[in-house]
């Protein structure tokens, strides 16, 4: 594959689409027509069948599969099919509408799958018991409430990232019953570290785990220690660690990872796990990053990282500017005033439109959840609306 010139494949048609690949990217992206053509290889009318024999021709130096990993925004389900006789690494895709996607006898090693307004049916093969073919790996985000799963007792490893509310304050985002995955043994789940907390009991429908990874806010952590067959458990971001169990709590536990999070229990996890290591051979463990909650709203959250590089760096300093103010404010009006000097100096910056108008609520919620006043999400708001001007 000639990486050096502009290549043409027929995605649609005959010759429908030319792409230039950089070298060492082993991946392909096909998005609508209509989207930003900067962020993907391809752009496709939004319900053409795609020929993804036109991928047959393409393989790597070495002489494997090309692309290995595909992202695709689209309804077409072909590629189901194709991958019963070609092997697919990892598969992403991004449906606009209702959908079952029939996965069985498929060669798809790892399959993400996004959610939005509209039901999703899955359906999975029983455990596979050749590693080299099959699922082995599902990730589900966004509305997971939208997600059906048809099964018979199917065991990949299962990742969830829920769409979720930005603020820390609202109420504690459960899990829905995922049916017919009671039985899978392991699950990571990511939420925002500084949005809406995860309630840990919706993690008890999987009694069975043995490896969990929590990344992000969580309460009723203390109810962790039911799951009694944990081997291996990680927690990560993760500023509110409220009576989180003893690692003696699980008896067949070989790792345990906490990786920036609550200094304060922290502290009791690493003593623990420093006992736990005399006690039985581990594997690799370690409790680090211990972070003030503090620490995740002036240096971690900081909803600017990715904009405009002069925007973004002008923005940072005034937040972290704002942070410090308003953790000596001792007034409403002295906290209303920072956050209104922030919001004027992002008013003076270019290119402000609706993502950036959203990073800068998020930003002003944030700060004003640091006040030791009692300060509702509706007067920040309210602030924001006054000052702004984009």
């Amino acid at each position: 594959m000639d990486r050096e010139n502009p290549i043409s494949i027929s995605l649609t048609s005959t010759n429908s689409h030319l792409f230039k690949i950089p070298l060492g990217q082993g991946s392909f992206s096909i998005g609508f027509v209509g989207m930003d053509k900067k962020k993907f290889d391809v752009l496709v009318e939004e319900n053409l069948t795609i020929n993804w024999n036109a991928f047959d021709e393409f393989s790597t130096p070495a002489g494997g599969h090309w692309p290995r990993f595909f992202y695709y925004w689209g309804n077409d389900l072909s590629f189901v099919e194709w991958s019963k006789t070609r092997a697919i690494e990892e598969f992403s895709l991004h449906p606009n509408t209702p959908i079952t996607v029939d996965l069985r006898n498929s060669k798809i090693r790892n399959f993400s799958i996004e959610a939005t307004v509209h039901p999703i049916k899955l359906i999975l093969d029983s455990p596979i018991s050749d590693s080299r073919f099959g699922l082995m790996k599902l990730n589900l985000s966004g509305n997971l409430a939208n997600f059906e799963i048809i099964s018979n007792q199917a065991n990949p490893f299962l990742s969830l990232a829920p769409f979720t509310d930005n603020r820390k304050t609202a109420l504690a985002y459960k899990l829905p019953p995922l049916k017919n995955l009671e039985t899978i043994t392991s699950l990571d789940i990511t939420v925002a570290p500084l949005g809406q907390p995860l309630d840990c009991e919706s993690l008890l429908q999987f009694p069975n785990l043995k490896n969990l990874n929590v990344t992000g806010n969580m309460i009723h952590g203390d109810v962790l220690s039911d799951l009694l067959d944990l081997e291996r458990l990680g927690i990560r971001y993760a500023p509110n660690l409220e009576n989180f169990p003893s690692l003696n709590s699980w008896k067949n536990l070989k790792s345990f990872i906490g990786w920036n999070i609550d200094e304060i229990t922290g502290k009791r996890l690493n003593t623990e796990l420093k006992q736990l290591a005399k006690e039985k051979d581990l594997d690799y463990s370690s409790v680090s990053k211990l972070r003030s909650s503090i620490w995740f709203t002036t240096e971690y959250g900081i909803p600017f990282t990715n904009w405009e590089s002069k925007n973004a760096k002008i923005a940072t300093k005034a937040y972290k500017t704002t942070g410090k103010e308003i953790s000596k404010a001792k007034t409403e009006n002295e906290v209303k005033t920072a956050i209104t000097k922030l919001v004027e100096l992002i008013n003076t910056l270019p290119n402000i439109e609706t993502v950036e108008r959203e990073d800068t609520a998020t930003a002003v919620n944030q700060l004003v959840e640091t006040s030791k006043l009692e300060i509702t999400v509706a007067t920040a708001n309210k602030w924001f609306d006054e000052v702004r001007e984009f």
